[in-house]
């Protein structure tokens, strides 16, 4: 039987998006961070209780394998990660995840990682969680891990202080938690390649704040979390975040801290781009984005306007072939000039 030229096109291209998504679906995970699980906590790093319910639902309702972080790492390295993996983690301790997140994970079965700012459990803040309450739901449902020790900007700091504070942190969860795992999440999701090599002498793996999927490319020192709260955190947005899958890129380190304002940011795909795919490619900030690329694999994208916060995004996407699912990639940039 001859093939039509179209049937051919058609086909070929079939099967192309087929082993570019079977690529980047195989070890690969959406890892959510959660602060405050209340109706009375700032909007902008909050979640009301009914709503995380509602993302515990739609989670158990369509299949996705919600692991323990410790699993999910564990998995990643042995490169045995299921599809529609999740991971759930909180960020500082406070007191809501205790009264009002701790149930409904236990209520679904369900595990959420909290690092932990140890110097506010310590002086007993009251919007933090007392050691004697985090023992007492630690387990199957809820790991504990390092923070920091008071969550000061790191870059602010020198290198000694920088490791005192990783340091120190985990003594205090190693004394009350019995914490050997060392897992990190970045104050304010901020370093620099520094003090990422730092984190990586120390045998950590550690978390950003920037958005994006873990997968097997990603840099350990700096695996990304899809942030949940205030318009972020809706179904909708909710649904789209837990469904993507990571970008399929050529691995490389970025440093956040940019000398150039605009930074530009270059990604190279490791096969080429359809015309299609190139078409749908798309980059998020303020302002916009110019992008200039070099043939079909290679892209450079550039912010229209200088940034003027602390730190700042490039998020970008474009559809994966799978109805609903879309790759996306994020870089956060750091102007440690700019006061918090």
């Amino acid at each position: 039987m001859v093939l039509s030229a179209l049937m051919r096109k058609n086909m070929l291209k079939f099967i192309f998006l087929l082993l570019f998504s079977g690529v980047v679906n195989a070890n690969s995970c959406v890892v959510l961070l959660y602060h405050h699980f209340a109706n009375d906590t700032p909007k902008s790093t909050s979640i009301s209780p009914e709503l995380f319910e509602k993302h515990l639902q739609y989670l158990q309702q369509n299949s996705f394998k919600v692991l323990p972080l410790s699993t999910m790492l564990n998995r990643l390295k042995s490169a045995t990660l299921p599809d529609k993996c999740v991971v759930l983690t909180a960020d500082d301790a406070y007191i809501s995840i205790a009264k009002n997140a701790y149930p409904l994970l236990k209520k679904y079965q369900m595990s959420m990682a909290v690092f932990v700012p140890t110097d506010a459990v310590e002086k007993q803040y009251k919007r933090y969680m007392s050691w004697q309450q985090m023992q007492k739901i630690q387990g199957e449902n809820m790991e504990f891990y390092n923070h920091s020790l008071s969550h000061p900007h790191l870059l602010d700091l020198d290198s000694g202080q920088v490791l005192d504070e990783i340091k120190n942190a985990q003594k205090r969860l190693r004394k009350h938690l019995k914490v050997t795992a060392k897992i990190l999440a970045y104050p304010y999701g901020e370093a620099n390649l520094a003090i990422m090599q730092s984190v990586k002498n120390l045998d950590y793996t550690a978390f950003g704040q920037h958005s994006g999927v873990v997968s097997a490319s990603s840099n350990w020192q700096n695996l990304p979390r899809f942030p949940m709260a205030a318009n972020y955190a809706k179904m909708p947005k909710f649904k789209e975040k837990v469904n993507t899958l990571p970008m399929p890129l050529v691995a490389r380190k970025i440093n956040p801290i940019f000398t150039q304002n605009p930074p530009t940011l270059k990604l190279e795909f490791p096969q080429a781009l359809s015309k299609q795919q190139k078409s749908q490619f798309m980059c998020f900030v303020k302002g916009g984005v110019n992008m200039v690329w070099s043939g079909n694999k290679s892209v450079k994208i550039t912010a229209k306007k200088r940034l003027k916060k602390r730190r700042s995004k490039y998020n970008c996407t474009f559809p994966s072939g799978q109805k609903g699912r879309f790759y996306w990639h994020s870089v956060q940039w750091i102007n440690p000039k700019i006061a918090e």
